[in-house]
Formats: C-alpha cells, sequence, structure tokens
C-alpha cells in the first residue's frame, strides 16, 4: 500500500509537504480563473476555448520532450486522458452559463461538489475507502460551500438562478471526473506527467469548439488587454495548474486533496472580493473560516502540530 492510501484503520498517513503545497498552488490557480475571465472581458465559449487551446500550445514542447524521454505513453493512459479531458469541455461550457445564471460566487462554489465526486469515483473504481474523518467532514464542507458561495442570499439580479444552480452542480460532477482522470492516468503512466494532460486538454478544446459553434459563435476581438489577460488564463489557470495537480495529487491521500481542492472556490470569493470589488456578506466570510478549518484538519494540521509538539527520540 503507498503512501497515498488509507491505513486499515481509516486514518490517512500525513502528507509530505511539497506534494501539498503543489495541490494548494493549483487550486488557487484555478480559483482565479473567472477573475481572468472578467478582467479579458471575453464571452464565456470564447474563454472556455482560448483557454484550453492557449494551454495545448504552450504544454505541446513539454510532452514532446517527455515522449521522447520516456518512449510511448500507454494507450490505456491516453484513453483515459481522453475521455476525462472531453468531460472537463463539457464542464467549462456549463460552468460558463452557470456564470452567466447565477453569479460567479455562486457558480464557482457550486462545482466544489467534485470533493464528494472524486472520492467516491476512486472508491467505486479503485477501492481505496476516504478515511472516517473526511467522510464525517462531508456535511461541513457542503454548509460551508453553500455559506462562501451566498446561496441563501440568492441575487435578484442573476439571470437564471434555478438553471445556474443546476448546471453548476453538473459542472462539479464533471470536475470530479475529470480530477479523477488524470489522478488515474498517473497511476497508469507514472512516468508521464505533462503528456496526459495535454491530451486531455485537446479534448477539452474540441468539446469547447463545438459548443461555442453551437452557442453563437466565438468572438476574438478582445484588445491587447484582453488577449494578455487570456494568455494568463491559459497558463496559470489550465496549464500549469493541471500540471501540478498531476504531479502532486498521486502523492497526496485521496481525501486530502479533494479537501484542498475546496481552496479554489475560497481563492476565487477572496480575490474577488479583493480584485473585482465584490462585496462579502457576513455569512460568506463564515463560510470561508468554515471551509478554512477544515481543509486545515483533514490537511492533517492537527497531526503536523502533534509532530513538532513530541520531543526527539
Amino acid at each position: 500500500m503507498s503512501s497515498a492510501e488509507a491505513t486499515g484503520d481509516g486514518r490517512t498517513p500525513a502528507p509530505q509537504a511539497l506534494p501539498v503545497l503543489g495541490v494548494v498552488v493549483a487550486a488557487v490557480l484555478l480559483g482565479s480563473a473567472g477573475l481572468f475571465v472578467i478582467l479579458a472581458e471575453a464571452t464565456a465559449p470564447t474563454a472556455a476555448f482560448l483557454r484550453c487551446w492557449i494551454a495545448v500550445i504552450v504544454l505541446a514542447p513539454l510532452a514532446y520532450l517527455e515522449i521522447r524521454r520516456h518512449g510511448r505513453v500507454p494507450p490505456k493512459a491516453l484513453l483515459i486522458a481522453g475521455v476525462s479531458g472531453a468531460a472537463l469541455g463539457l464542464d467549462y461550457v456549463l460552468w460558463a452559463q452557470s456564470v452567466l445564471d447565477a453569479g460567479l460566487g455562486v457558480s464557482t462554489v457550486l462545482i466544489s461538489v467534485q470533493v464528494i465526486v472524486f472520492p467516491a469515483l476512486v472508491w467505486i473504481f479503485g477501492g481505496s475507502r476516504p478515511g472516517w474523518l473526511f467522510i464525517g467532514c462531508v456535511p461541513l464542507m457542503i454548509i460551508g460551500m453553500l455559506l462562501t458561495g451566498g446561496v441563501f442570499g440568492v441575487d435578484q439580479a442573476a439571470a437564471n438562478p434555478t438553471r445556474g444552480a443546476i448546471f453548476g452542480v453538473l459542472s462539479g460532477v464533471l470536475y470530479g471526473v475529470y480530477i479523477f482522470g488524470i489522478h488515474h492516468s498517473r497511476k497508469v503512466a507514472p512516468k508521464f506527467v505533462v503528456a496526459p494532460v495535454e491530451v486531455g486538454t485537446i479534448a477539452a478544446g474540441v468539446m469547447t469548439a463545438v459548443a461555442g459553434v453551437g452557442l453563437g459563435g466565438l468572438d476574438f476581438d478582445l484588445g491587447w488587454d484582453g488577449w494578455a489577460w487570456m494568455l494568463a488564463l491559459a497558463v496559470c489557470g489550465q496549464a500549469l495548474s493541471w500540471v501540478l495537480l498531476s504531479i502532486s495529487s498521486p502523492l497526496v491521500p485521496v481525501s486530502t486533496t479533494a479537501a484542498l481542492m475546496l481552496l479554489q472556490p475560497l481563492s476565487a470569493v477572496v480575490l474577488g472580493s479583493l480584485i473585482a470589488g465584490e462585496r462579502l456578506q457576513p455569512a460568506q466570510w463564515a463560510g470561508a473560516v468554515l471551509v478554512a478549518a477544515i481543509v486545515w484538519v483533514v490537511g492533517g494540521g492537527p497531526e503536523a502540530l502533534t509532530r513538532r509538539r513530541r520531543p526527539p527520540r
């Protein structure tokens, strides 16, 4: 049994610092994606399309060098990456519409249903049951997500909050499928990090292209500022974040990865407040504190303090 799996009594070993940091940075970068879209002033289909295809260009030379070094990628890993990438493309489309219908904060928090979907898929297909600590924290996680997103106070300016909420949850399910896919792809082909992410990003790009055409076309007249923010979105909110997650997630317990990914909606709400001028309500701040506390507990914070207090042998 590897260090990333639960022990027999349901507890998980304390994760190493660097892989945990990698998941944290990836989650924060992914949480910045909505802010980049707002700053670019791009339409939702255009942002989703460019987010994928600019990232494909950025990742291409790295994937080529990786294949030159390690040889052919196992077909099973490519298949998993392609299928999960297609799910990611649909996730982007549904999430973009959810943003338009319900608002950035609500939609970003709702996709965090992946914290339940990802461990459930690992349990179903991998037989690795999440620890009891994680299972017990799930209700509190849900409450924290709802409070942080402000779903208890419906925005009167929202175009279609009911449809936005439904699309947000569906987006989160697909998001969990993708995270499970890249996690499992690393298990199948442990030598490859960038190549599976590249394949998944291409598949996601194809899905966003089809959706963009179906929703009325793409608009590339963004100006220099808009293109700069889209480049930042593709590099930070797509390529770098998913490579970091692909490297780090197999080295961290599943429940810990799922909990740490809650930093994505949390960082989205905080960045929206600090940079985009969005005003957090008291209930949202309460939810943010609750989410941060759960991330610390499930991420091994209490165990880390205990280890520091133990005298050396």
